[in-house]
């Protein structure tokens, strides 16, 4: 369990249900809002509801109970936030009625997929924050396909309306008329995903994150929601060493690396000169017949190497058997 962390009093009051994070503000600046009897109005302030004493208009805020974690699947048209003034459909629409939920970052109207909830502020803070480096990776549908001195731009960072923005990781990931790109990165700036794209040439259409550290939809349709087992919260602990699954090479890459010939080496490192070696060899024990051999055993006219056995050729043994003969 992660130890309670302050928290500035807008996400406090937020959190609890009494207003949105503008209208905590307001509260505050009326002086509707005091912790351990004193009245706030600093917007700065932060406080910890389990331990100091928060309340609005004297109603207490209630620290969160039981955490909960959840992963939903944003549907497209779903607005990320506890309530919306204009009465949009939100997350929390799609959810159990858990006192202190509430989404975890957040995804714009039209962005589809993977989103955390959260009754645990201090575990919220921890996975979300750059410095921890979370990837998050999403899958956008772009206007035509980006070719490699494109990504290799994009890996390197492009200077967007005077930011800099970089992804950590992108690749093709469907090619048709126009590419499904995978792109990882590991903050969440506002529409960072879409302003780079746009910014190399290759607007997007269609956006959804598909993964948040080791965290995948698993089969979730969209405006379905579960719970995250351990293994997975210890996962989002961890950070930068919690990569999502989905970026590893191909499945059908590594089959195919895998049914190439085994190099089986010598001691000297030459096991293919030995085999080129042996298939000459192999082809000039085929040539040696009839005519032929007679006509290279011939003094003066085989070659020196290859028809014997070792470094001794038609001419050196000719010479043998001439002073055999002579004796």
């Amino acid at each position: 369990m992660i130890p309670a962390v302050q928290e500035r009093l807008q996400k406090v009051l937020a959190r609890a249900g009494f207003a949105s994070r503008r209208g905590a503000e307001a509260l505050m600046q009326e002086g509707r809002v005091t912790v351990n009897g004193d009245v706030v109005r600093e917007l700065g302030t932060k406080a910890d509801p389990a331990h100091d004493d928060v309340r609005v208009d004297g109603v207490r805020v209630k620290a969160a109970g039981e955490p909960v974690y959840l992963v939903l699947n944003k549907p497209r048209g779903v607005v990320t936030t506890r309530r919306d003034p204009s009465g949009r459909p939100t997350v929390m629409d799609l959810v159990p009625g858990v006192a202190g939920l509430f989404p975890v970052g957040r995804l714009d109207l039209t962005t589809e997929g993977l989103i955390l909830l959260t009754n645990d502020g201090a575990f919220a803070e921890r996975v979300a924050h750059p410095r921890f480096e979370v990837p998050r990776v999403y899958h956008a549908k772009v206007r035509g396909v980006p070719d490699a001195r494109t990504l290799a731009r994009l890996r390197r960072g492009v200077r967007v309306e005077d930011e800099f923005l970089a992804v950590d990781g992108v690749r093709l990931v469907e090619v048709d008329r126009h590419a499904w790109v995978e792109v990882t990165l590991h903050e969440g700036k506002q529409h960072e995903v879409k302003r780079l794209l746009e910014a190399v040439g290759h607007p997007v259409s269609k956006l959804r994150r598909v993964a948040f550290g080791p965290i995948t939809l698993q089969r979730l349709a969209p405006g379905q929601c579960r719970a995250l087992e351990p293994i997975e919260l210890a996962g989002l602990l961890r950070g930068k060493g919690s990569p999502a699954p989905l970026t590893r090479r191909p499945r059908r890459r590594i089959r195919a690396a895998a049914r190439r010939p085994t190099r089986a080496r010598t001691s000297g490192g030459r096991e293919t000169t030995a085999r080129k070696a042996g298939a000459r060899g192999a082809g000039a024990g085929k040539a040696v017949t009839g005519k032929n051999a007679t006509r290279k055993a011939a003094p003066g006219k085989g070659r020196r190497r290859g028809v014997g056995t070792g470094k001794t050729g038609p001419r050196k043994r000719s010479r043998v058997a001439g002073r055999r003969g002579r004796s």
